[in-house]
């Protein structure tokens, strides 16, 4: 699944680097949260604190608004940084940075 990233609010320096189109790469389960997860590979990196990240994490914020729906849906961003090349079953959501809330749209569907 394809999806669009836009900026939405709770860090405006980072809103210069949205928005970005990425593809779904896993859907890891977090060892303590309920939400739904996203690994999404941009199509270009971001840059924050003078570092490129290729991948972030998503889980939707409102219930009823999933990602993939048919309505676009509020995220969490979770930045991931670029030493870690995936992210598995049971990974602390707490362990990667918190970087704004957005909005994600599917691309193509």
């Amino acid at each position: 699944m394809r999806l669009r990233i836009e900026y939405f609010d709770q860090n405006e320096s980072f809103a210069k680097q949205l928005p970005r189109e990425g593809l779904v790469v896993a859907k890891p389960k977090s060892g303590d949260s309920a939400l739904p997860w996203h690994l999404v590979q941009l199509d270009a990196p971001v840059v924050y604190e003078q570092t490129e990240h290729t991948l972030v994490l998503l889980a939707a914020r409102w219930e009823g608004y999933p990602i993939g729906g048919t309505e676009p849906a509020s995220v969490f961003i979770l930045l991931v940084p670029p030493s870690i090349s995936t992210v598995t079953d049971g990974f602390s959501h707490k362990q990667f940075p918190h970087i704004a809330w957005g909005v994600c749209h599917v691309v193509g569907a």
